[in-house]
């Protein structure tokens, strides 16, 4: 008797315990959690990763770069370099137009191969959600991507035709340019002070031959000079000082854009087809180094996609609101909670106290799916939001399942029954929205990401918190019936 009675004791503990989390879990996920910063309250919880549809996007627009120039022509159309003034030009009967010097380059298929690019360039940019329009008679190409911190970097890095050229650095004479390279990455090496990051440029096998006949003439150049002057009896040790010094000064500039990026220069003749160039210096700071690692990413981004057929301009630049109504996402969040509130009181009705308990488990299965779908970086599409309602419904519809099968004997084989011919229900959706996780369209994939965590959370979650729970109900009724 003292057994039963602890046993009765020990399972009002565990479901009162069980409640409680919930509604901890509840007002985590509903309402989050608050803590002082500078002098406001903020909520700790991560926030939703809301797709264009619903917080609007970037809308930005680019188009080939202007370069026009006038020029005088005389009557058989042969251009005039003298500089005349417009009576002179009458005068003489010569004409003045204005041409386009890009005019060669605007073709349908330069335009193609501009959008390609830039398409290449946001995926590696890890720009996902984006639409790519192209004006195919303008060449103008507009891009809506979403808003957030990194959208400025990216938008300027959008345009950078990518033009790239190693140079020396005295001659300027052009020694490599885009066609020499197969493959660019960033990579990290460790020195005594610090963490150092490289630009990782790979070479076609063309390339690798002109990089080792650049290198190695470099190199051969310094080494000749010391072995003259070491030689030369007539050579002061201060003329062997200043030569030594220039030979070893000699550098290559790599020029992205005509810009120069970087000056360094080779120690000896490189074989491996690669050239590691640094980017800033090694450090110990973390900020530092993730923006040197930020700024190798982005030439490696520029060229690895190939150059633009012609120079871009930005000619546009300006957020967009959704042209979804708030009134609509109201309405839709009202029409949600209304069957939701629908279904938890038909429940308590029918099942009286185990469903007053399971919808506190209910609750808490919502708040954590919330949570859930916040931190697996799920994006929140309007289809997203009504695969949140399809989810809740089938907790419901479970839930109420495991409540219809809380009662008499063998409830344990009963709910494993119920959990098994559920799954097996249920299977055609799980694979649906496993095929939809991997479409790369954001309103479908949305969906399909819900769905998923959804599944997978309320068959743990029933099965660990509400399955144990009305057992020790079902168990109770039973030994008060007999």
């Amino acid at each position: 008797m003292e057994k039963k009675t602890k046993t009765k004791s020990g399972n009002k503990i565990k479901i009162l315990t069980i409640v409680l989390a919930m509604i901890l879990i509840s007002m985590i996920g509903f309402i989050g959690i608050y803590t002082r910063k500078q002098n406001r309250m903020q909520n700790i919880v991560e926030g939703y990763d809301l797709a264009m549809d619903l917080k609007g996007a970037r809308v930005v627009s680019i188009a080939p770069t202007e370069d026009k120039e006038t020029v005088i022509k005389d009557a058989e159309g042969n251009k005039i370099d003298e500089d005349l003034t417009d009576e002179e030009i009458k005068e003489k009967g010569y004409t003045k137009e204005e041409i386009d010097n890009n005019a060669d380059k605007k073709t349908k298929e330069n335009f193609e191969n501009a959008k390609n690019i830039i398409e290449k360039r946001l995926k590696d940019l890890g720009v996902d959600n984006s639409i790519i329009k192209l004006n195919e008679e303008t060449g103008e190409i507009t891009l809506e991507i979403e808003e957030n911190t990194n959208t400025d970097q990216i938008v300027s890095e959008i345009p950078v035709e990518g033009k790239f050229e190693i140079v020396d650095s005295k001659s300027n004479e052009v020694l490599m340019d885009n066609s020499s390279i197969k493959e660019v990455n960033v990579v990290y090496g460790t020195e005594t002070n610090g963490t150092m990051v490289y630009l990782q440029i790979i070479f076609t096998d063309e390339g690798k031959t002109k990089l080792e006949e650049i290198t190695n003439t470099y190199a051969t150049q310094e080494n000749k000079t010391t072995e003259e002057n070491t030689t030369d009896e007539n050579t002061t040790n201060e003329t062997t000082e200043e030569n030594t010094t220039e030979e070893e000064q000699k550098e290559i500039i790599l020029k992205i854009d005509d810009q120069d990026v970087m000056t360094t220069s080779f120690d000896q003749p490189i074989k491996t087809g690669k050239l590691e160039l640094s980017v800033g210096t090694s450090s110990t700071d973390s900020d530092k180094i993730q923006t040197y690692v930020k700024k190798a990413k982005s030439i490696a981004t520029e060229l690895n996609n190939g150059k633009l057929p012609m120079q871009y301009d930005v000619t546009g630049n300006e957020y967009i609101i959704s042209d979804i109504e708030t009134d609509l996402i109201q309405k839709i969040s009202i029409g949600i909670i209304a069957v939701i509130a629908i279904l938890a009181i038909c429940i308590i009705i029918k099942y009286k106290l185990n469903g007053f308990i399971s919808i506190f488990t209910t609750s808490g299965f919502i708040a954590l799916f919330l949570i859930l779908i916040r931190y697996a970086n799920v994006k929140i599409s309007l289809e997203g939001i009504f695969a949140i309602a399809i989810i809740v419904i089938i907790n419901y519809l479970l839930v109420w399942k495991l409540l219809e099968n809380s009662k008499g004997e063998e409830i344990a084989e009963k709910m494993q029954k119920t959990y098994a011919n559920f799954i097996l229900r249920i299977m055609p959706i799980s694979i649906m929205a496993i095929t939809f996780c991997f479409i790369n369209w954001i309103p479908i994939s949305s969906f399909g990401m819900v769905m998923f965590w959804g599944i997978v959370l309320l068959l743990i979650y029933n099965w660990i918190i509400t399955v144990p729970v009305l057992k020790m109900r079902g168990n109770k009724e039973e030994k008060t019936e007999k």
